[in-house]
């Protein structure tokens, strides 16, 4: 045979394995008592609903075509918020695994156990039952710390004090935990979710970058860790000590408001990053009108930054606290994008050439702070 031929049925061979491969994940679960109740098929990352069924004979069964591993979740009880999260109650039955193509796992949702499965979502199972026991850990001694000072035992300064020394010794741990397991997964689905929580976790910069070298560009593509890492970038360029970064909005009617608008302009600015939809910010206004009203006439604006809000409900919100300060309001996201914030409420003070002084959570600790830096100018 001629090598050309030899080339071209090899070509085709190749072509013809490469058609018929079996991508298929299959997923059975076992359930009792629940014939009537319609089961949920959930990309957990994408939020996405990708099949439906009943319990038949005591089996939920799934099939689906993968041609990428991705973390899944059954749940008898869905639904989606305007942010978009899937929220399971403590009597939700569910289980989350990794769907792989060409794989079949078996579950036992009564047990919340996996009967056969694959090596990666052994390892998968392994940190969720590692972060599930952090934070059962904390939930204890929360409960603990709570419990003494409701006997008096423990005044809230001290108890405070103690909740956050061992909960950081405890995250220190899982930090350790995470690092250890990272080396095995660094090119898969695991991997980048694993990443993801050490992300959250881990506020070493030296250590967090030596684990982003090891990592390929498939986990640190993946969706949820290039949030992370973008929002880290941003951290760093709006840290205290750094120029503020400006942004601008711009309004159907033509119109447009800037950051710059405010801050830079020879004043200090206390940016405060809040929702309507959020208790703690609605909570911690009428300690900011307070602090407003004391330092307003001495060269400070307050300057409110909505996030993940929308316009209409900023604007009844802002009615319903009073708030006397300017708002910048859009139905996106820009402010809390451009600072990395992801937790509210949250304040920056900018000086009055624009440079970033503090940031924090807005209790009385932090604005003390903020009154320290005015009364020295």
């Amino acid at each position: 045979m001629k090598r050309s031929h030899i080339f071209i049925a090899l070509f085709a061979t190749l072509l013809l394995a490469s058609c018929c491969k079996d991508n298929t994940f299959k997923v059975e679960a076992l359930i009792d008592n629940m014939p009537d109740t319609k089961f949920y098929l959930v990309d957990k990352m994408a939020i996405e609903v990708l099949d439906s069924t009943f319990v038949t004979d005591g089996v939920i069964a799934f099939t689906q075509q993968v041609d990428t591993a991705f973390e899944a979740i059954i749940v008898d009880a869905t639904y989606a918020t305007p942010s978009m999260k899937y929220h399971l109650s403590d009597t939700t039955v569910h289980f989350a695994f990794i769907a792989e193509p060409g794989k079949s796992i078996k579950i036992d949702l009564n047990q919340g156990v996996m009967l056969e499965g694959t090596t990666l979502n052994a390892d998968y199972i392994a940190f969720n039952d590692a972060n599930k026991a952090l934070n059962g850990r904390i939930k204890l001694l929360s409960d603990s710390l709570t419990t003494l000072m409701d006997n008096n035992t423990l005044s809230p300064e001290d108890a405070e004090n103690a909740f956050y020394a061992e909960r950081d010794q405890l995250n220190a741990a899982f930090v350790e935990q995470m690092e250890s397991m990272l080396p095995a997964h660094t090119n898969d689905i695991v991997g980048a979710i694993i990443l993801n929580t050490y992300l959250a976790k881990c506020e070493d910069e030296e250590r967090i970058d030596a684990i982003l070298d090891t990592m390929s560009d498939y986990v640190l593509e993946n969706p949820a860790v290039s949030r992370r890492i973008q929002r880290r970038i941003q951290l760093k360029a709006t840290a205290e000590g750094m120029p503020f970064t400006d942004f601008t909005v711009e309004y159907e009617e033509g119109t447009s408001i800037s950051l710059s608008d405010y801050v830079g302009n020879g004043y200090y600015v206390l940016a405060d990053f809040w929702a309507s939809w959020c208790p703690p910010c609605r909570k911690s206004m009428p300690l900011l009108k307070e602090f407003y009203n004391e330092y307003h006439d001495l060269g400070l604006e307050i300057l409110g930054l909505a996030t993940r809000d929308k316009v209409k409900d900023s604007m009844r919100a802002i009615e319903e606290e009073q708030m006397p300060w300017p708002q910048i309001l859009s139905d996106h996201n820009p402010a809390a994008e451009t600072y990395g914030v992801s937790g509210i409420p949250h304040l920056i003070l900018f000086a009055p050439d624009g440079t970033i002084l503090l940031r924090g959570y807005p209790d009385e600790d932090f604005l003390n702070q903020v009154k320290e830096v005015i009364k020295k100018q």
